[in-house]
């Protein structure tokens, strides 16, 4: 048994016996749809799933943050699928996360942690989150959402009580009360009709917003991408930025200050709110200091005046926009910043934008917006964290190492040049960006360096075909050649296993030639594991290199077949493997007892047409004087190389 520390997850659905019993086959299905999305996000964090046992699931991660971060992104993915569910139906995880001391035993974890991570799951509401006071400690100046205390809490089965908080954020039955005790929240009608965001603002300007959202929503940009026009009437994705045209048409954008970090860096050492904030230090401290203070509504006001500013700080936006995502989820984010475009229309706005959206197509737009605007320094380091391997996981191709390795070089040069400070007020945000981004560099770096990019084949001949073997740098889910330069590519087909890093059937790596086949150019191309074409390769075939290389590797594998003795008495030594795989060798010399190798074994010409064959004329043996007691044989390849000298012993 092996003991450690980790950050356990446990989760299971709440009243999911009612629900089975109400509509079995239904819950099920529904259970395991998402379940996909659960385990999706568990993988994506770098997680484990350890146990499981019908509606429950116990998790581990290395990390609390990542835990935390999983256990958000599952509840907010599983809330929208909620939400056209009448409430009696619907699905919801508890989820409970702590860092404690367990056992492994056979892949299983036991132990406290185990234990208390079950009881802060029942201590969750449905569709929350409830976490121990040691996780709350690792997660509070890392994770922008924010969290409730409450208090200590007697568990079962546990001797002490248990310090917990939740995640602060209202369900679609249950709103967060302000300090005045009024409901405020983001509500949310059936059909996206209408939904409030100006969550805490004053009265006009809560109806302001109101009634420009009653409107239909208009395409910013002519050539917008896909699903980013507003359809009237509904809410939905839309592209908040507005073209170079509009840009150039509306107030300039206020330049970053650096002053204003140093300013934030004097004001967070500091506990207490600024009375009458009014500059962008000043309201992202209040802001930082509410939210840690539990008032998410506060705290969500206090970020909205900080946006309204117009400033190019880009650390505001991801906390207000993470703030955004606990509340409304994704899709309230994105509202919340396309109106945010309209009134204060800045580029890093637009870029907080394009991270609202998910997989794929948030991938797209952040690479469209670090196309467009390549001088905002701080859109390579996310572009890159799109397609890092934390983001893609195991299916990380050679592609997103490429784009990341790109960004990444993007990014540390705009460190160099002092381009990046006046981007965060908060300036240990940057500290840790460019600490990650310099070791993820280095690693890859590394890997291009080191680990070969395009396809490699080697070539076995059988007096049959030539057998082309192909390995290939990464992971693909289908693989194709074409023989010269003219013709279809034909397709390998596929083994009959699962490739486990791309969960697919596994390409056949090999094809055959016919063993006539003359010197000629190969092309392969294959699809990696994200399904993107990649080639062709071209390689190189050359029959009689290829025949020479394959019989020189085996006999240098098999150095001990080389030579044999007769039965005893016999003056016979056979070397009938030599002639066997003579096409790789030029000479081959034998020595008698440690003396001169100066006895030149007789093998016949290489024959490319049935090269395995022993020629009838041959005569693969000499006879040595019967008080040989060892011979020793070197040969001379045919590409010129030398083997070792070997020693064979009656």
């Amino acid at each position: 048994m092996k003991r450690k520390i980790a950050a356990i997850l446990a989760a299971d659905v709440a009243g999911y016996s009612r629900l089975v019993a109400e509509a079995e086959e239904e819950t099920l299905a529904r259970l395991a749809a998402y379940r996909e999305v659960f385990d999706d996000f568990v993988k994506r964090y770098g997680g484990r799933i350890f146990n499981t046992a019908g509606d429950s699931v116990m998790c581990e991660f290395d990390s609390a943050v990542e835990a935390v971060r999983a256990a958000i992104d599952i509840q907010e993915a599983l809330r929208t699928r909620n939400l056209d569910l009448p409430p009696n139906r619907r699905l919801q995880f508890r989820i409970g996360i702590t860092i404690g001391d367990v056992v492994e035993r056979g892949g299983d974890l036991l132990g406290d942690g185990v234990n208390i991570a079950a009881r802060l799951e029942n201590l969750a509401e449905p569709g929350g989150i409830c976490i121990s006071r040691s996780v709350h400690e690792a997660v509070a100046n890392k994770i922008s959402v924010p969290f409730r205390d409450i208090g200590q809490r007697e568990v079962k089965n546990i001797p002490h009580p248990v310090h917990a908080f939740v995640v602060a954020w209202p369900t679609d039955e249950r709103r967060l009360r302000d300090g005045g005790g009024r409901w405020a929240g983001a509500v949310s009608e059936r059909n996206g009709s209408r939904r409030r965001l100006a969550l805490g603002l004053g009265a006009g300007a809560a109806a302001a917003l109101l009634a420009v959202m009653g409107g239909a929503y208009v395409a910013l940009r002519e050539a917008a991408p896909r699903g980013a026009v507003e359809q009237p009437g509904r809410l939905g994705d839309i592209s908040a930025e507005p073209s170079e045209a509009e840009l150039a048409g509306r107030p300039a954008e206020r330049p970053p200050n650096p002053a204003e970090a140093a300013a934030f860096a004097a004001l967070s050492r500091q506990d207490g709110l600024v009375p009458d904030p009014k500059t962008a230090p000043e309201l992202y401290h209040n802001a930082r200091l509410l939210e840690a203070r539990g008032d998410p509504v506060q705290a969500r006001r206090t970020y909205h005046a900080l946006a309204m500013l117009g400033g190019e700080h880009l650390d505001p936006h991801l906390r207000y926009a993470a703030l955004l995502r606990v509340q409304d989820g994704r899709a309230g984010a994105r509202e919340v910043y396309s109106e945010l475009m309209r009134e204060k229309p800045t580029r890093v706005a637009a870029l907080v934008h394009a991270l609202q959206f998910e997989g794929a197509e948030r991938r797209e737009k952040v690479a469209a917006f670090a196309s467009l605007h390549p001088d905002v320094a701080p859109a390579h380091y996310l572009l890159a964290e799109e397609h890092g391997e934390d983001r893609i996981g195991g299916a990380q191709t050679l592609h997103d190492r490429r784009i990341e390795f790109e960004a990444l070089s993007a990014f540390l040069t705009a460190e160099k040049d002092g381009r990046l400070a006046s981007y965060f007020l908060d300036q240990s945000v940057l500290a840790a960006w460019l600490d990650k981004a310099r070791r993820r560099h280095a690693a890859l770096q590394s890997f291009f360096q080191n680990t070969p990019i395009e396809p490699a084949a080697t070539f076995i001949r059988s007096n049959a075909a030539w057998m082309v073997s192909l390995t290939l740098p990464e992971a693909a889910t289908t693989i194709s050649y074409r023989v010269g330069e003219e013709g279809e590519f034909k397709p390998t087909g596929h083994l009959h296993t699962i490739d486990p890093r791309t969960g697919k059937a596994a390409p056949n790596p090999g094809f055959e030639l016919p063993p006539e086949q003359r010197r000629t150019t190969l092309y392969v191309r294959y699809a990696d594991a994200a399904g993107r074409g990649v080639g062709p390769f071209a390689l190189s075939f050359d029959p009689r290199q290829a025949l020479v290389a394959q019989q020189k590797d085996v006999l240098e594998r098999m150095p001990g077949a080389w030579i044999a003795f007769g039965r005893e008495g016999s003056q016979l030594v056979y070397f009938t493997h030599l002639v066997g795989y003579r096409c790789a060798i030029a000479k081959a010399f034998l020595g008698l007892d440690g003396g001169p190798l100066n006895i030149e074994l007789p093998l016949p010409p290489c024959d490319e047409r049935d090269p395995y064959a022993v020629p009838p004329q041959a005569t693969p043996y000499l006879t040595v004087p019967r008080s040989t007691e060892s011979v020793s044989v070197q040969l001379t390849y045919a590409d010129g190389a030398q083997s070792d000298v070997h020693t064979f012993r009656r």
